[in-house]
């Protein structure tokens, strides 16, 4: 048990740094494109032929693989699954993709570094990508970079992650993400490293509380990782002006009560902001338990994206009530205002944020293979072509669902959605229009070096 909560506090604490990938909105969803037109266009009279590992004439296979199966977390990321088998059955109900039928397979990494070897192995010889990759401990990219090709050549599997959690993925010539994490590469896993974050909402929230901001960040503290993963975000806080008072070193599987100290240090401080990496049940038992000690001079309380979800709320009730969290996605509450979103939600209704982001990686797929089709023709999708063409991608928006992000430079974007609980529903506050990020805020990004272990500073 007390893994499983280790793993939800990873995911929790990597989301923080997710959120400061995308920026504002656009055109590339399905059909809306020339490209995708003279892709279509080639279809007619094409004598197909199989080109590629994964391709024959009738169908183009990938794999996404996600960590669902193993009993510490049951169907921990199958939200990834659901977004590709959304993507993809959305792209065969438009007439496929390079003139053939999409079929998707699935790996279960289990939460097991070996069996996210063994799940990149077995797509190496039957899919031609690896989409919405969301494997906790995929830390060997060797048999991704070391996969070859139908002519035998060591091209790799093209990986287009919902989620990357080591510094090995993160910086794989193979991997291309839609969810950009600022991060410099190469990296070892340890010193220093640069950064760069999406910063936009603090100058939001400043402006939005009319003082100066200062108080208490928590951090889920349980292993390196979910350091790590938060002390860069709320680092560069810090470099705005968003004064630490305390920090606090939380474990997941912290009790209600032993948030006291939390709690005393907001009330002692008069901390007007509190800012905490925790998942939903944490979160909840934070806002508890400053409900029960009448803390009530906090102005912003927030959270990463890891709380934005139904449960949040149902299991919070009132205590939550007025939380925020800034996320890199367009919210499920945006219905109706976004073509890709609906097309989502229409073959996938109850999508969570990473089944959000492995839709887009499907959506990124599908623009390279366009591309690769309109010029050349159906016969000319190969892996590496594939990867070639995504090392040339500068601006994709992935439909306007997570905004336009830099792929081939893997650069972090200014924008973000804020949203915030309000009378038992999440409510966006900024900007304030469905369907639109918020691009222009001054400070809309931060670059900091620093050694990510050494900035936490609980205590």
């Amino acid at each position: 048990m007390r893994v499983r909560w280790l793993v939800v506090a990873i995911v929790g604490a990597l989301a923080v740094a997710a959120c400061g990938s995308s920026s504002g909105g656009g055109n590339d969803s399905l059909g809306s494109t020339t490209t995708a037109d003279r892709a279509a266009s080639r279809c007619k009279g094409a004598s197909l032929q199989p080109t590629e590992i994964g391709i024959t004439a009738k169908t183009i296979t990938v794999t996404v693989m996600a960590d669902v199966g193993s009993p510490l977390s049951p169907g921990l990321f199958q939200g990834s699954i659901d977004g590709v088998k959304a993507w993809a059955a959305l792209v065969n109900a438009h007439g496929g993709l390079a003139c053939r039928q999409v079929e998707v397979r699935t790996a279960d990494s289990m939460l097991n570094p070996n069996e996210a070897k063994n799940g990149v192995v077995t797509a190496c010889g039957n899919s031609v990508v690896l989409l919405g990759t969301t494997a906790v401990f995929l830390n060997d990219m060797r048999p991704v970079e070391g996969c070859k090709d139908k002519q035998g050549r060591t091209t790799g599997i093209p990986d287009l992650p919902a989620l990357q959690t080591e510094p090995s993925e993160q910086c794989s010539p193979v991997s291309f993400s839609v969810v950009q994490q600022g991060t410099s590469c190469p990296y070892s896993g340890t010193g220093v490293r640069d950064y760069e974050e999406t910063t936009g909402q603090v100058t939001w929230f400043k402006k939005h509380v009319g003082e100066p901001l200062h108080g208490v960040y928590v951090v889920v503290s349980d292993l390196p990782s979910t350091i790590t993963a938060s002390t860069p975000v709320f680092a560069s806080f810090q470099k705005l002006g968003v004064k630490r008072d305390k920090e606090f070193g939380m474990s997941a599987l912290s009790t209600q009560s032993q948030f006291t100290p939390v709690i005393q240090a907001i009330k002692s401080t008069k901390a007007n902001f509190v800012i905490t990496s925790l998942d939903a049940p944490g979160n909840v038992k934070l806002r508890k338990e400053a409900a029960a000690q009448g803390a009530t001079d906090v102005k912003v309380w927030t959270c990463v994206q890891a709380c934005y979800s139904e449960g949040f709320i149902s299991d919070g009730g009132p205590a939550v009530e007025g939380e925020y969290a800034y996320i890199s996605f367009l919210p499920i509450e945006d219905a109706g205002s976004n073509a890709t979103l609906d097309s989502l939600l229409k073959y996938d209704p109850k999508a969570d944020s990473f089944g959000i982001e492995a839709f887009a990686s499907g959506l990124l797929f599908q623009k390279v293979v366009d591309d690769i089709v309109a010029k050349d023709g159906p016969n000319a999708v190969t892996r590496a072509e594939i990867l070639a063409q995504l090392a040339t991608v500068h601006r994709f928006d992935s439909g306007g669902l997570l905004g336009d992000v830099d792929i081939a430079s893997r650069k972090t974007g200014r924008c973000f959605v804020v949203v915030q609980v309000q009378n038992g529903k999440w409510v966006r506050v900024d900007p304030v229009k469905k369907g639109t990020f918020d691009c222009d805020q001054p400070d809309g990004l931060t670059k900091l070096s620093l050694d990510p272990v050494k900035a936490y500073q609980p205590g």
